[in-house]
């Protein structure tokens, strides 16, 4: 009689528990393709009654704190989750849900707390990791971010999960120094080559950057030295403005003097915007140019048009360049086509006058380690040096950059 009474008792009971899953399998089902849609609020509707029927159910609660959160509602998440994830014995789960919760509500102190617990029963968990490091390196303790990295990195051998952090901290560098060398040669007919280089420091503040440039040019035989100041400031709807001037020991190789400025307007969608001047002093001239830019940002390419007006020669140049950047990587690769009279870098001829050229152009910046880049920068002219008279200029730079 026991026997038949346990056997009743048993089945019943198996009934039960297997009519409890379907009913929550299937209901799940249905919340699932119903928060793929975004209908949060109907998912929740159909969640609600299932986790009043079943509150031991675990599994339905996590899911309603992670439908609170998609639709970032982070309090009622954060009240749901949290009995969960304060007990002696955390939901794994449960304490995974919360630390998204706090990062996207950008509570960041709270998420690297929730880190930590989840990190106790797993620490080598890339996930949460990489979590903690992006809230470490949103705080600025970026000497703790980069603490964990290169622990992670003797773990599994590789850093890879936070390279774009990583990124992110290195452009944080107050300073930087860099140096170039540039060969101007031409051939047919060729001349003596022309020597420029330049040393140069800079520093970030919270609104601005100063960089401070000496510029030595060989040029026929007389060596002459330019000393030049840039400074940038940002503004708080993502314009900034930029401003150049620049004094020189002599009167040929370099302009005796130098003033730029130049505003880059608030990006607006795709498209960003600048207008600019440059004045210049020669012994034998005065230079005024008149530039600006239209660039089209799309992914990983910029595509721009910048025109420049010698309004003392009555001259237009213009360029057309194409960028492609890795952010992550801080790997360029530019390619430029030019007509006319275009300054190359911090050089322009005071001795304008309305002769042709076509320019083309590529430069490519590589980042070494987090802190060293090299750009090696090649432009090829095709010049009108006499009316009708044409020639072969190469222009071939490598610039190189610490920042710390």
């Amino acid at each position: 009689m026991k026997f038949l009474y346990y056997s009743v008792f048993l089945m019943l009971f198996s009934t039960a528990v297997f009519a409890q899953e379907v009913d929550v399998d299937a209901t799940l089902i249905v919340v699932k393709n119903e928060v793929e849609k975004g209908n949060y609020d109907k998912a929740l509707s159909l969640l609600e009654p299932l986790h009043t029927k079943f509150p031991e159910n675990e599994d339905v609660t996590i899911y309603m704190g992670r439908i609170y959160s998609w639709k970032k509602d982070y309090k009622k998440a954060i009240e749901i989750l949290t009995p969960m994830t304060d007990r002696s014995k955390p939901n794994a789960e449960a304490l995974f849900a919360i630390v998204n919760t706090y990062y996207w509500s950008e509570q960041f102190e709270k998420c690297i707390f929730y880190c930590d617990k989840y990190l106790e029963t797993d620490p080598n968990s890339a996930e949460i990791l990489k979590i903690k490091v992006t809230c470490l390196e949103k705080l600025n303790r970026n000497e703790e971010a980069l603490a964990i990295i290169e622990k992670a990195g003797i773990v599994d051998n590789s850093t890879q999960p936070f390279r774009g952090i990583r990124t992110l901290i290195g452009r944080k560098s107050k300073n930087a120094i860099s140096a170039s060398y540039l060969n101007v040669s031409t051939s047919n007919p060729g001349q003596s080559p022309f020597h420029y280089g330049y040393v140069e420091y800079s520093h970030k503040f919270s609104k601005s950057a100063i960089v401070g440039r000496a510029n030595v040019g060989h040029v026929n035989n007389d060596t002459q030295m330019l000393f030049e100041t840039d400074y940038y400031q940002t503004f708080s709807n993502k314009s900034y403005l930029y401003a150049n001037s620049g004094l020189s020991t002599g009167e040929t190789v370099f302009p005796v003097a130098k003033v730029g400025l130049e505003y880059y307007f608030a990006p607006h969608k795709k498209f960003d915007y600048a207008l600019g001047v440059r004045f210049m002093h020669f012994d034998s001239d005065d230079i005024t140019l008149l530039t600006g830019q239209l660039a089209y940002n799309t992914g990983s390419y910029t595509f721009a048009y910048r025109p420049y007006y010698d309004t003392s020669n009555e001259l237009f140049s213009h360029v057309l360049s194409l960028q492609r950047t890795n952010e992550e990587k801080e790997r360029i690769l530019r390619l430029e086509l030019q007509y006319g009279n275009v300054p190359y870098l911090y050089l322009y001829n005071g001795f304008t006058q309305p002769l042709k050229a076509y320019r083309a152009g590529i430069q490519y910046q590589y980042r070494f380690g987090d802190s060293f880049f090299v750009r090696p920068v090649f432009l090829y002219e095709y010049e009108e040096y006499l009316p009708d008279e044409y020639r072969n200029r190469f222009n071939v730079q490598l610039i190189v950059t610490k920042r710390f």
